[in-house]
């Protein structure tokens, strides 16, 4: 038989149990409000940039009254462009170097020269010039002025989001440039003699003439 103490302490055991169990039943919910709420999910390279958010965040509106206006679809491209531009910036300026972010991301004639991930691919082999980095941000940058006009009705609006898409644009060639451009692009070719790229055996420079052998109705 179990003393009075005894007792006690196999209630307060028990106790502590059920509600330990009951304790990790319960839903974990995590409200995370770090960055500006969208629409929908953003790449992480795009989430990184606040100015970038608050950009797309002014002109959320105009998707969701008319999800298939004119004015939406200026809104999901200029997603897509600052989505390609940041994107850019966080694979050519990481740890790791690579298209990670930019190799699903979909090529349009619209303000694309080339995919952005073979851009990306072509600044880290040191084959981009600073004209093709020129010309690229000049592109999403002329694109991206041409749609924020078209969502923006009154002259105060439209002075502050082309602000605002001008330092994004800004920062990210700046950004880039650091990393992508060597002294002398390779062009993907090699480097030197020393590179295996091109080389050819050397028991091969001094042959003489083919000879065809073989069945005789071909001599």
């Amino acid at each position: 038989m179990f003393d009075t103490a005894s007792a006690f302490i196999f209630f307060v055991g028990t106790v502590a149990i059920i509600g330990l169990v009951l304790w990790k039943r319960q839903p974990r919910v995590s409200e995370g409000f770090a960055t500006i709420a969208l629409d929908d999910a953003m790449p992480r390279c795009f989430t990184r940039d606040a100015d970038a958010q608050s950009l797309m965040a002014n002109f959320q509106g105009l998707k969701t009254a008319a999800p298939a206006s004119n004015a939406a679809m200026a809104y999901e491209e200029l997603k897509l462009i600052l989505t390609k531009v940041l994107c850019m910036d966080a694979d050519i300026t990481g740890m790791g170097m690579g298209p990670y972010s930019t190799y699903q991301l979909p090529y349009a004639t619209a303000h694309d020269i080339e995919p952005v991930a073979s851009f990306v691919s072509r600044c880290i082999k040191g084959a981009v010039r600073e004209r093709d980095l020129e010309m690229v941000m000049s592109t999403f940058y002329d694109r991206g002025l041409t749609l924020i006009n078209a969502m923006c009705f009154d002259e105060k609006s439209k002075q502050w989001a082309n602000n605002k898409f001008h330092t994004i644009i800004t920062r990210a060639t700046r950004n880039i440039s650091q990393n992508a451009f060597k002294e002398k692009a390779t062009l993907d070719r090699p480097a030197g003699a020393r590179d295996p790229g091109y080389s050819q055996p050397h028991t091969s420079l001094d042959q003489g003439p083919y000879t065809i052998k073989g069945n005789f109705q071909y001599f």
